[in-house]
């Protein structure tokens, strides 16, 4: 082990050992023994042998810092208010008191509107009261009078003080455009940014994103909270003022409307989204479950919709940027329809409610018209069941397999059928039951057959037409039997069950609706495995169909069938008001088989005034066949007995394009058979048109022109009327045209009035103003209501 060496310390100044520095004989020799005397002034002063190389000084930062203190803010008061008695006042102070030309700050307080308005008035009159010493009280008393009766209206003593403010106090009135207009780029930011959240979340709910759906909620809430932050905490009274200058004002409420519009929106989505949720969390319910679970949440959310709607209609474009002003327009006039759909949706779910949701079971016929073969209320009764309900869901569906004819050997009943269907019958049976185009009229027929050929009852009709399988394929997908090796898609649905029911059933069995029984166990299952979207589809298609006349319902509870009426699913024939034109063009295919699947059918209407005022209507109805001779049910002669509803006291003038069928091809019926009495209520006899042979009868509160024509393979065929309406023309011309169930023609009217009448607005936007009348062209897929209103001669 090394020992370690110490080492001797030294002096730092002389660097010899034995002392340090403290007592080194060095130090002592070089300390100098003179002083030195320091003068201490309470001011410096300056060298002048100094350069200032620098002419600025430094600036101190820390002299410009304030004391953070907290705004104070008055509180909020409401008091009665003497105008004339502070304009009283102020005007002796300044009459007392000695002319200075002190400057004084005015402050203006935001808490109160009305005292800050009421100081700005008495300075207005100080100003304008300067000078003038002898007879001023005189004058004072004579304003306050004034003001006082003025101000007796409040709303209109506000617009004078927002005048007042504008003429005596530009600055104020400039700083207040200055800021609402500084305001308004966040405000519009915010509520676009809401807005567009808002359609993104819909698209999303209706596409069953639940996630995107919520996230995109938030967002719009949290936008719109942003925006209504702004315009109701930073510039509350600024917003009060502003709207009342004429201005500004508009822009102000329309932003307020904007706001309280979005709101609505968003807690309507909020509800739709819920719904959506609830019916994927609960995928075990049945069909009718799901639609009233769903509607349920739909009629919360009407209400919010409907105020929406109301709000945007006070929202100017001219608030909304440039580049979102043309879509906002859409999304209004969109918004509107897509409020008008879900009236529609609740409505359904509340008929469907009010039918099939009863404790009691519920019994209804079922009846599938096929609209390739017309008839008055959609098309041949081939096939019906009989379909039992309870609660909301289908227990059972009995379709038998012989269709109609099944009750020919059961009917107790020998009547009469109307003389057109004696081509076909000279005995009234079942499968023509629906002559009467009134669906409530046609529905009882059919009930009465049904009893009298069952000895049963039903609680009501529900007519549906080929086109609505078609429509449920096309949400449920391909339906198959195995047994028949055969599969239906929506494209292909009517053409192939129209081939099996009539050329490739079982002859033997003699069962040719069959296939119906094997397919509906499908279609119902199909129901109750649809998810959200499916759900919301087949809704949107059913509405449709109710719409457009493919399905018709008839309930024999009166509550039932009132809500089938509000809703314009009854099928019926329409009244009209007093003056008023109708047109409804009714088919019956009597011995055409399935040819209307290749007829094209349009109508041209026209009515043209008189000089005297009275009308005279002329209505074209043009028949295309497009079917080649000889192909089964399609390339055979389409026989129809054509009937046009008009005005009741309606005088034919003159008609033609008619066909009648040889008189021998007709069944005479049995002496003992009955006349039907129904059919006698319904239809009186007026006479025939003598130059055509066109039969008028007086039905459902309308004349009836009817006659036949034929169409052959390949020709087009047309049939017209004139007629002079019952009444005369005044200022307002209105049409109602109704479709049948089961076609949709292509259908144009005109109106022409007499030289000197002009236009000045029109009932439906589709409708062409012309010189002296008016015009509209269009599908008749639904009933059409148009209407013009002319200026001219009286």
């Amino acid at each position: 082990m090394k020992e370690k060496i110490k080492k001797i310390r030294k002096c730092s100044l002389c660097r010899q050992t034995g002392h340090t520095k403290k007592n080194c004989s060095a130090r002592a020799k070089n300390t100098s023994g003179k002083f030195v005397l320091v003068g201490v002034r309470q001011t410096h002063q300056k060298s002048p042998h100094v350069i200032n190389l620098k002419n600025d000084k430094p600036a101190s930062i820390w002299n410009d810092v304030e004391v953070f203190s907290e705004k104070k803010v008055e509180p909020i008061r409401r008091e009665v208010v003497d105008l004339a008695g502070i304009v009283r006042d102020h005007a002796h102070e300044y009459t007392t008191t000695n002319n200075t030309n002190t400057k004084k700050r005015i402050l203006f307080n935001f808490v109160s509107p009305i005292s800050y308005l009421l100081s700005l008035i008495s300075i207005l009159i100080k100003r304008r009261f300067a000078g003038i010493k002898n007879g001023l009280s005189n004058s004072i008393n004579e304003i306050r009078d004034r003001i006082t009766s003025i101000f007796t209206f409040k709303k209109f003593a506000y617009s004078v003080i927002a005048v007042a403010l504008l003429v005596a106090l530009p600055f104020p009135a400039v700083g207040y455009y200055s800021s609402v207009k500084d305001t308004s780029a966040r405000v519009v930011e915010a509520s676009t940014n809401a807005f567009l959240s808002l359609q993104s979340s819909t698209v999303a709910a209706m596409n069953a994103d639940l996630g995107q759906a919520e996230y995109d909620l938030n967002a719009a809430l949290e936008s719109f909270q942003t925006a209504n932050l702004i315009l109701d905490k930073e510039h509350r009274a600024l917003r009060y003022v502003a709207s009342m200058l004429p201005i500004i004002g508009r822009q102000v409420k329309s932003r307020q409307h904007l706001l309280v519009a979005g709101h609505h929106l968003a807690l309507g989505n909020t509800y739709l989204v819920k719904g959506i949720e609830e019916i994927n969390k609960q995928s075990a319910l049945s069909l009718g479950d799901k639609i009233e679970l769903l509607a349920n949440y739909l009629r919360n959310a009407a209400p919010q919709y409907e105020e929406a709607l109301a709000e945007l209609s006070g929202v100017s474009a001219e608030v909304v940027p440039v580049e979102y002003q043309e879509s906002f327009g859409d999304f209004k006039l969109l918004f509107a329809a897509f409020v008008n759909d879900l009236r529609d949706l609740t409505g359904l779910a509340d008929a469907l409610e009010t039918g099939f949701g009863h404790d009691q079971l519920r019994r209804y016929l079922l009846v599938f018209q096929n609209n390739n073969e017309l008839r008055p209320t959609g098309g041949f009764i081939g096939s019906f069941a009989l379909l039992d309900a309870q609660k909301g869901k289908i227990v059972n569906l009995d379709i038998p397999g012989g269709g109609t004819y099944d009750l020919q050997g059961q009917l107790d009943a020998y009547v009469k059928p109307p003389l057109p269907l004696q081509l076909l019958n000279k005995r009234w049976e079942f499968q023509d039951a629906n002559w009467f185009p009134d669906f409530p009229t046609a529905a009882k027929k059919m009930e009465w057959f049904y009893q009298h050929g069952r000895g049963a009852t039903v609680d009501g009709v529900i007519a549906v037409n080929a086109t609505v399988l078609e429509r449920l394929l096309s949400v449920l997908g391909p339906a198959q039997s195995a047994d028949k090796n055969l599969v239906i898609a929506s494209s292909d649905a009517v053409e192939k069950l129209q081939r099996q029911i009539e050329f490739d059933y079982d002859k033997n069995e003699n069962k040719p609706k069959e296939i119906l029984s094997e397919l509906a166990p499908q279609i119902l299952a199909g129901f109750g495995n649809l998810d959200t979207i499916g759900v919301m589809r087949l809704v949107s298609e059913l509405e449709d169909a109710l719409r457009k006349k493919e399905i018709q319902l008839y309930f024999n509870d009166e509550s039932a069938q009132a809500k089938i009426v509000e809703f314009g699913w009854a099928g019926g024939i329409n009244s009209v008001v007093a003056g008023q034109d109708y047109l409804s063009v009714i088919n019956t295919n009597i011995h055409g088989q399935k040819s209307d699947a290749k007829i094209k059918q349009s109508i041209e209407h026209q009515a043209v005034v008189q000089p005297d005022g009275s009308i005279i209507d002329t209505v074209f109805v043009r028949r295309a066949h497009s079917g080649i001779a000889g192909v089964p049910l399609y390339g055979v002669n389409n026989v129809d007995y054509l009937r046009i509803y008009v005005p009741e006291g309606s005088e034919l003038l003159e008609a033609g394009g008619f066909t009648f069928p040889p008189e021998d091809v007709f069944k005479v019926p049995e002496d003992w058979y009955k006349d039907d009495v129904d059919l006698a209520a319904q239809e009186r006899e007026i006479g025939i048109h003598p130059q055509s042979g066109t039969r008028i009868t007086s039905e459902f509160g309308k004349n009836v022109f009817g006659n036949w024509v034929m169409v052959a393979p390949g020709n087009t065929v047309t049939a017209y009327f004139v007629y002079r309406l019952p009444f005369k023309a005044g200022s307002r011309y209105s049409l109602l045209a109704q479709k049948q169930s089961g076609i949709e023609s292509d259908f144009t009217t005109q109106v022409i009035y007499p030289d000197g009448w002009s236009p000045v607005w029109s009932a439906d936007e589709g409708m062409q103003l012309a010189s002296n009348g008016a015009s509209y062209s269009g599908k008749l897929s639904e009933d059409k209501v148009v209407g013009v209103v002319m200026n001219g001669k009286k």
